[in-house]
This record gives structure tokens, C-alpha cells and sequence, in this order.
């Protein structure tokens, strides 16, 4: 058996090293969607997906792992091997929320074990209630007060994004309401139709169209701008009661805290040269979202900052750990 020289020897790492290095770069991403196919949640996974892949020459495919809220997928994902093979779609409700309401089950820390990447889109929420209530915010409240016992409203759980918003407008407009939480959104909204329930924050992808069928009363989005899916519908910010109140929920990309610097620099510089292209500009806007250009330590202090204001909402409402 020939014997190796001692240039070939001392080569001889590199050369193992290669393939492996091949491979990993060569190898498909994962990127976790926390909750399933159809939702406002997984159509921007879909959209940001190829989108990424392409530019890092690398297959990016979509898994929905639902349950818990989107507890589930976002623990996978923080306990996942930070080698570049795992990204995922994080919101607000499992980065920010669910640890101060549901501490007991939710088994990571939404800024300790990410890293954030990018945040792809926005989406405001809307006030919609039952057909025969009062047409303006202001005699809605009014209504509020004269009543014996307070509006019932619904959304999607206790201590998600909807469910603080509502706690929100309790508190800036004194709207008297007393929450409902619903496991399917779809229900929520039939009993806000058929006036069983009075009252309900939803997503504004999700009511816009029984808001323009008149199916539903509707007072307000919570974006600091008018949408263009409700273009007359005034925000919360511009009405007196709630003067520059606003609140979105957002979609953005993480990966595990621990995965290598280089590759988060490479995945974030991806996503911002998608997200600058007119294309998916127009294709985020056309499910109703706004396309976010947050990246980087401008993304780390909003998160940190939302955080802080969740944190102080959750104890203004009384909402009691779980």
C-alpha cells in the first residue's frame, strides 16, 4: 500500500472536509410554519419560500406543524440542530405573547432562542360586530356604557394578539366588553352574524369581505394607515377615542439562536433582496398584507420593544398566567 507524502497528508483534512461542506450547503431547508395550509401565516411562508431558496441556491420547503397556539412548531424550531437546515415563520403571538400567558407550557424564550432574520409582512386587525349595532365608534361606546351588562367580544384564544387588542380598546376607549374566547375562527365569525355573539376582533384578510356584504358591522383597523381591502373603514389612530393607537400582527423569519452568523447574514440578505423586488411586493399586498422592510438590530429592538408593551397589556387586563 502506498504510503502518503507529507503534503498529501497535511491535505488530507480539507479534502474529507469538502464533501461535507458540499453537502451541507447542498441540503434543504426546512422552514417551519407554525400553524396550516391556507392560513395568512402560511401564505406568506409560500410566498417568501422559493423566493429564498432561489437565491441561496438551495430548496426551501414549508412544514406546518400546528397545535398549542403555534407553540408546538416554534419549540421545534428553537430545539432544532442550528446547522442551516431550519428557519421558521415566527409571530408575534408565539415570539411575544405566549410566554407571559401560558408560561407553564411554553418551553422556550421568544428573544432568547432565535435569531431574527427578516420580517416579511403585516396585517391589521378589525372591530366587527353584529349588523344591528350602532354605525359610529363613538355611539358604540356610548351604547357600552348605558347597558346593563358589557358587550360580549370574541377572538381567537385568551392571551392571543386579538384577544389583547380587544383588552386594548377596553382600556383607551372604555368600551365595555367581556371576552369570549373561540378555537375556530370560522365559528366566531358565523355567531358574530347571526348576532350570538357581539362583538369580535378578527384579522382584517378574514371579515373584509362580510364587512363589504354588510354581513357585519365593522368600526375600525388597527393599522396606522387606512387599508386598501376597506379604503373608506377609518383607522383606531385618526378616530378621538383611540387617537394613535395602533397595533398589527406580522409574520418574519427566524432561525435557532445558535445557528452560525454567516448563514443568517446570508439568509437575511436573501429575503431583503426579495422583498425589494415589485413582485412580491404586489403578491404580499394582494392577500391583504403590507410587505415589512425590518431587518437586522431595527428588527431586534421592535421585538423587544412589542414585548415590553405586551407584557405591561397582559397585567393592565388582569390576564393570569396559564
Amino acid at each position: 500500500m502506498p504510503r502518503l507524502t507529507r503534503r498529501a497528508a497535511l491535505a488530507l483534512p480539507a479534502i474529507l472536509a469538502a464533501p461535507l461542506a458540499a453537502r451541507a450547503q447542498s441540503r434543504t431547508i426546512t422552514l417551519i410554519c407554525p400553524f396550516g395550509p391556507g392560513t395568512n401565516v402560511d401564505q406568506i411562508a409560500r410566498l417568501i419560500a422559493p423566493e429564498i431558496g432561489s437565491r441561496l441556491e438551495r430548496q426551501v420547503v414549508v412544514e406546518n406543524v400546528t397545535g398549542a397556539g403555534g407553540t408546538i412548531a416554534t419549540e421545534r424550531a428553537a430545539r432544532a440542530t442550528p446547522d442551516g437546515t431550519t428557519l421558521l415563520i415566527g409571530v408575534e403571538s408565539t415570539i411575544n405573547v405566549a410566554q407571559l400567558v401560558t408560561p407553564s407550557t411554553t418551553r422556550y424564550d421568544g428573544l432568547r432562542d432565535f435569531a431574527p432574520i427578516h420580517m416579511i409582512a403585516t396585517l391589521p386587525l378589525l372591530l366587527i360586530g353584529r349588523p344591528n349595532l350602532p354605525a359610529s365608534f363613538a355611539e358604540l361606546i356610548a351604547m357600552s356604557a348605558s347597558r346593563p351588562a358589557p358587550f360580549s367580544f370574541g377572538s381567537s384564544g385568551t392571551g392571543t394578539s386579538l384577544h389583547l387588542f380587544g383588552e386594548l380598546l377596553v382600556q383607551r376607549a372604555g368600551l365595555k366588553m367581556e371576552h369570549v374566547p373561540y378555537r375556530m375562527g370560522a365559528q366566531m365569525l358565523t355567531d358574530v352574524m347571526s348576532g350570538q355573539l357581539d362583538l369580535a376582533i378578527s384579522t382584517l384578510t378574514s371579515s373584509a369581505p362580510m364587512v363589504r356584504d354588510d354581513k357585519v358591522r365593522a368600526w375600525g383597523v388597527s393599522s396606522p394607515a387606512r387599508h386598501p381591502f376597506l379604503p373608506d373603514m377609518p383607522t383606531f389612530a385618526e378616530q378621538p377615542q383611540t387617537a394613535g393607537m395602533s397595533m398589527e400582527v406580522w409574520q418574519a423569519l427566524f432561525a435557532p439562536a445558535r445557528t452560525d452568523p454567516a448563514f443568517v447574514a446570508r439568509v437575511s440578505a436573501a429575503a431583503a433582496a426579495a422583498m425589494a423586488t415589485p413582485d412580491l411586493q404586489r403578491r404580499i399586498r394582494d392577500i391583504g398584507q403590507t410587505p415589512s422592510t425590518l431587518t437586522g438590530d431595527a428588527l431586534n429592538t421592535f421585538l423587544r420593544e412589542e414585548s415590553a408593551r405586551y407584557e405591561a397589556l397582559v397585567k393592565a387586563a388582569n390576564i393570569q398566567p396559564q
